[in-house]
Protein backbone atom coordinates (compact mmCIF):
# COMPACT_ATOMS: atom_id res chain seq x y z
CA UNK A 1 0.00 0.00 0.00
CA UNK A 2 2.44 2.42 0.71
CA UNK A 3 4.36 1.74 -2.63
CA UNK A 4 1.08 2.47 -3.99
CA UNK A 5 1.00 5.70 -2.20
CA UNK A 6 3.86 6.83 -3.09
CA UNK A 7 3.81 6.19 -6.90
CA UNK A 8 1.04 8.10 -6.51
CA UNK A 9 2.64 10.92 -4.80
CA UNK A 10 5.39 11.37 -6.76
CA UNK A 11 3.11 10.62 -9.90
CA UNK A 12 1.62 13.95 -8.82
CA UNK A 13 4.50 15.52 -8.41
CA UNK A 14 5.10 19.26 -10.39
CA UNK A 15 7.99 17.10 -11.64
CA UNK A 16 5.99 14.67 -13.24
CA UNK A 17 2.54 16.27 -14.77
CA UNK A 18 -0.07 13.83 -15.47
CA UNK A 19 -0.64 14.88 -19.09
CA UNK A 20 -0.46 11.44 -20.72
CA UNK A 21 -1.26 12.70 -24.26
CA UNK A 22 2.27 14.68 -24.23
CA UNK A 23 5.58 13.12 -24.15
CA UNK A 24 7.67 14.27 -21.76
CA UNK A 25 9.64 16.52 -24.02
CA UNK A 26 6.47 18.37 -24.85
CA UNK A 27 5.53 19.35 -21.62
CA UNK A 28 9.42 20.64 -21.04
CA UNK A 29 9.14 22.29 -24.33
CA UNK A 30 5.55 23.33 -23.61
CA UNK A 31 6.50 24.80 -20.08
CA UNK A 32 9.67 26.56 -21.69
CA UNK A 33 8.00 28.10 -24.33
CA UNK A 34 4.79 29.99 -22.52
CA UNK A 35 4.57 31.98 -19.83
CA UNK A 36 3.08 30.62 -16.34
CA UNK A 37 -0.24 31.72 -14.89
CA UNK A 38 0.35 31.09 -10.84
CA UNK A 39 -2.63 32.47 -8.40
CA UNK A 40 -3.25 31.92 -4.64
CA UNK A 41 -6.20 29.96 -3.40
CA UNK A 42 -8.09 30.08 -0.63
CA UNK A 43 -10.65 27.32 0.22
CA UNK A 44 -13.39 26.60 2.61
CA UNK A 45 -14.31 22.96 3.82
CA UNK A 46 -17.39 21.32 3.99
CA UNK A 47 -17.03 17.90 4.76
CA UNK A 48 -20.80 16.98 5.29
CA UNK A 49 -21.39 18.47 1.65
CA UNK A 50 -20.97 15.26 -0.41
CA UNK A 51 -20.37 14.70 -3.04
CA UNK A 52 -17.58 16.89 -2.01
CA UNK A 53 -17.92 20.74 -3.67
CA UNK A 54 -15.82 22.81 -2.29
CA UNK A 55 -15.45 26.69 -2.82
CA UNK A 56 -14.02 29.74 -2.25
CA UNK A 57 -11.28 32.36 -4.23
CA UNK A 58 -8.32 32.11 -6.64
CA UNK A 59 -6.48 35.52 -7.38
CA UNK A 60 -4.30 35.87 -10.41
CA UNK A 61 -1.94 39.55 -9.89
CA UNK A 62 -4.74 41.74 -8.77
CA UNK A 63 -7.74 39.70 -10.13
CA UNK A 64 -9.71 37.98 -7.76
CA UNK A 65 -12.41 35.20 -9.06
CA UNK A 66 -14.55 32.62 -7.86
CA UNK A 67 -13.53 29.29 -7.69
CA UNK A 68 -15.19 25.53 -6.75
CA UNK A 69 -13.73 21.91 -6.67
CA UNK A 70 -16.42 19.35 -7.29
CA UNK A 71 -15.57 15.74 -6.42
CA UNK A 72 -15.63 13.00 -9.38
CA UNK A 73 -17.22 9.43 -8.23
CA UNK A 74 -16.91 8.13 -5.06
CA UNK A 75 -13.57 9.10 -3.07
CA UNK A 76 -12.32 6.03 -0.91
CA UNK A 77 -12.25 6.28 2.41
CA UNK A 78 -9.24 8.39 3.86
CA UNK A 79 -6.36 5.46 4.81
CA UNK A 80 -4.15 6.35 7.91
CA UNK A 81 -1.56 8.02 5.63
CA UNK A 82 -3.13 9.78 2.58
CA UNK A 83 -6.12 10.24 0.83
CA UNK A 84 -6.78 10.48 -2.63
CA UNK A 85 -9.18 12.60 -4.89
CA UNK A 86 -10.21 13.16 -8.32
CA UNK A 87 -12.24 16.28 -9.38
CA UNK A 88 -12.82 19.17 -11.59
CA UNK A 89 -12.05 22.88 -10.96
CA UNK A 90 -14.35 25.70 -12.09
CA UNK A 91 -13.32 29.11 -12.13
CA UNK A 92 -15.83 32.36 -12.97
CA UNK A 93 -15.69 36.10 -12.80
CA UNK A 94 -16.12 37.20 -9.13
CA UNK A 95 -19.67 36.93 -7.69
CA UNK A 96 -20.79 34.33 -10.36
CA UNK A 97 -19.67 31.37 -8.79
CA UNK A 98 -21.81 28.39 -11.14
CA UNK A 99 -23.01 30.56 -13.54
CA UNK A 100 -21.19 29.26 -16.52
CA UNK A 101 -21.93 32.71 -18.89
CA UNK A 102 -19.63 33.71 -16.45
CA UNK A 103 -17.34 30.46 -16.72
CA UNK A 104 -13.32 31.88 -17.45
CA UNK A 105 -11.57 28.05 -16.87
CA UNK A 106 -12.34 24.56 -16.16
CA UNK A 107 -10.90 21.24 -16.40
CA UNK A 108 -10.20 17.63 -14.14
CA UNK A 109 -7.32 17.50 -11.55
CA UNK A 110 -6.60 15.15 -9.42
CA UNK A 111 -4.08 14.48 -6.59
CA UNK A 112 -3.42 13.34 -2.98
CA UNK A 113 -3.13 14.98 0.70
CA UNK A 114 -1.83 13.57 3.57
CA UNK A 115 -3.71 12.87 6.43
CA UNK A 116 -1.99 15.17 9.01
CA UNK A 117 -3.52 16.32 12.40
CA UNK A 118 -5.24 19.04 11.62
CA UNK A 119 -2.43 20.44 8.99
CA UNK A 120 -2.37 18.27 5.57
CA UNK A 121 -0.39 19.11 2.54
CA UNK A 122 -2.45 18.43 -1.40
CA UNK A 123 -0.83 18.17 -4.39
CA UNK A 124 -2.54 17.77 -7.09
CA UNK A 125 -1.88 18.07 -11.18
CA UNK A 126 -5.03 18.62 -13.82
CA UNK A 127 -5.46 20.53 -17.36
CA UNK A 128 -7.67 22.89 -18.51
CA UNK A 129 -10.24 22.05 -20.74
CA UNK A 130 -12.13 24.90 -21.08
CA UNK A 131 -11.21 28.74 -21.32
CA UNK A 132 -13.22 32.01 -22.07
CA UNK A 133 -11.93 34.05 -24.68
CA UNK A 134 -9.59 36.22 -21.97
CA UNK A 135 -7.92 32.90 -21.10
CA UNK A 136 -7.70 30.66 -24.23
CA UNK A 137 -4.14 31.03 -24.78
CA UNK A 138 -4.14 28.59 -21.62
CA UNK A 139 -6.55 26.03 -23.23
CA UNK A 140 -4.83 22.59 -23.34
CA UNK A 141 -1.94 23.63 -20.79
CA UNK A 142 -1.11 21.34 -17.38
CA UNK A 143 -2.34 22.45 -14.14
CA UNK A 144 -0.49 22.14 -10.83
CA UNK A 145 -2.03 22.81 -7.89
CA UNK A 146 -0.53 22.74 -3.87
CA UNK A 147 -1.14 24.03 -0.55
CA UNK A 148 -2.08 23.02 2.70
CA UNK A 149 -5.47 21.81 4.21
CA UNK A 150 -6.33 23.42 7.87
CA UNK A 151 -8.86 20.69 8.61
CA UNK A 152 -11.82 20.82 8.77
CA UNK A 153 -12.31 24.53 8.12
CA UNK A 154 -10.57 25.60 4.97
CA UNK A 155 -7.53 25.67 2.97
CA UNK A 156 -4.24 27.64 1.22
CA UNK A 157 -2.24 27.29 -1.75
CA UNK A 158 -1.37 28.09 -5.35
CA UNK A 159 -2.96 27.32 -8.71
CA UNK A 160 -0.32 27.31 -11.68
CA UNK A 161 -1.11 26.87 -14.74
CA UNK A 162 2.40 26.23 -17.33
Amino acid sequence: MFTGIALLYFGCSENNPSAPELSQSDQVTNSLAKPHLTGTVYIDFDINNYPYVWAGTVTFGTETYDLRYKSVGDPPPPPPQAFVFDERFEIYEAGHLGDLNYLVLEGPDAGVMNNGNGNSKFVANGKVEFANEDFEMWLGRNVHINGIAFLPEYAIGTFRIN
